[in-house]
């Protein structure tokens, strides 16, 4: 049952990824709405990013290597208009669905013994790691609404019909 509720919960999350990332561009991809804040590219880099660890807690496979995934782990400068070392928005975006659907092959044939194992995260088992990186995707989630509101676009949230 376990395994259930987080296939549920970055299903959530990446419906409203892809119905934000379907009405914007590229180059809308790099608008930053302030000085030194980071961009939807950026966003969802991280977010593609930050799979990293849940996909090797499931034991699948990454998308993409450390070196690769520099230019959007935490602590990397925001990504604008004039940065070149950028990956193009469609890119990301079908790096985004691949983590999804090595996630939800993972997360549909683990069982709840392996999720209560310890994870290496402190005392937090899989369950409770993979919980936080939900919690953390959905926290650029919602930045990735905001940023879009501001280029005039509609945010994408998730309703009762759809959840």
């Amino acid at each position: 049952m376990l395994h259930r509720a987080l296939l549920n919960c970055f299903e959530y999350s990446a419906e409203t990824i892809r119905m934000q990332v379907a009405v914007v561009g590229h180059a809308e991809s790099l608008f930053q709405p302030f000085d030194n804040s980071h961009s939807i590219n950026w966003l969802l880099g991280h977010i593609v990013s930050a799979r990293t660890t849940p996909l090797s807690l499931l034991g699948a496979e990454n998308v993409w290597s450390d070196a690769r995934r520099a230019r959007y782990r935490h602590g990397s400068s925001p990504i604008g208009y004039q940065d070149e070392s950028v990956l193009q928005f469609d890119e990301l975006v079908r790096l985004f669905n691949e983590t999804q659907c090595w996630l939800q092959a993972s997360l549909q044939s683990i069982d709840d013994a392996a999720l209560l194992r310890p994870s290496g995260y402190g005392k937090n088992s899989v369950f409770d790691s993979l919980l936080y990186f939900h919690f953390h995707e959905s926290y650029h989630v919602g930045q990735m609404t905001m940023i879009a509101e501001a280029l005039g676009k509609p945010a994408a949230y998730l309703t009762s019909s759809t959840s």
